[in-house]
């Protein structure tokens, strides 16, 4: 059984299920419905209960200041370990959706299995700007675009984390410009990944952050002294909201690897 069969992502990339830095905890006999866990999240938190967390992250303020006055919260359990959360519009228009899950992960480096919120999908829509003309504007994967409303999720992930009694929080950014949102409280578990990642970051400083994603989804981002090209795959991103756990896993060595490889690669554009 694997968490990661069971997901909202695309599954596109030939990178999604190989070479996993962490593996689910086979749970299975925990998962079973419950009546009234769809109006539940993970038939713990009620409506009111997640309300009162979305509110302490600062989400709905921040709705407020997009011009949304009114919004509905609803819940989808689909099991006591998978669910889902909305918030949307008067009309019914989804504004947020979050498909979390909660189990115990067994880290390859560390051979030992901790208790994490996985973050499986997350999509925001501002819907006022559905009828947006310059396509350019929107990022890989959008409809609408975004709400910029980062950090009050990450908020919310941590506060929900913390009462779950998780250690912390992950996800598998499907696209690049993804993982620049995560990177301000996530980063990779794989050294490599997370050094590549940082070094296109700092090889595109000035770049566009939509036009660096579209080139490197559209492999034209390329090792400047390899001339190999930037293959982007998933990769497990981390938010530890334990010390203990942060210490292991980005230890002293985790980040000797990441400056080494930092500093030795400069990335280039195809011309």
């Amino acid at each position: 059984m694997s968490i990661f069969s069971d997901s909202d992502k695309k599954k596109n990339n030939p990178g999604f299920l190989d070479n996993q830095e962490l593996g689910m905890i086979d749970i299975s006999r925990e998962f079973h419905t419950s009546l009234g866990i769809e109006n539940s999240l993970f038939n713990r938190f009620s409506i009111g209960e997640v309300q009162d967390m979305m509110e302490r992250s600062g989400m709905f303020r921040i709705l407020q200041a997009r011009g949304y006055l009114g919004f509905e919260l609803t819940l989808d359990g689909i099991s006591d370990m998978d669910n889902r959360i909305y918030i949307k519009d008067p009309s019914g228009g989804i504004l947020v959706h979050m498909r979390l899950k909660f189990s115990d992960f067994q880290f390859k480096k560390l051979d030992q299995s901790y208790k994490l919120v996985y973050i499986d999908w997350l999509l925001t829509q501002n819907l006022k700007m559905k009828n947006l003309k310059a396509k350019k504007k929107l990022y890989q994967g959008q409809e609408y675009p975004g709400l910029s409303v980062m950090n009050e999720i990450t908020a919310f992930i941590r506060i929900l984390a913390t009462k779950m009694g998780a250690y912390g929080a992950f996800n598998i950014p499907e696209y690049f410009h993804d993982a620049v949102l995560f990177h301000k409280s996530f980063q990779f578990v794989d050294p490599e990944k997370e050094g590549k990642f940082r070094a296109i970051l700092q090889s595109f400083g000035r770049t566009n952050l939509r036009e660096l994603s579209d080139q490197i989804h559209s492999e034209k981002i390329f090792d400047g002294e390899t001339g190999e090209v930037y293959l982007w795959k998933y990769g497990e991103m981390v938010s530890c909201i334990n010390t203990y756990l942060e210490s292991e896993l980005f230890d002293e060595e985790y980040y000797k690897k990441v400056k080494k490889i930092v500093s030795g690669i400069q990335y280039i554009r195809k011309v």
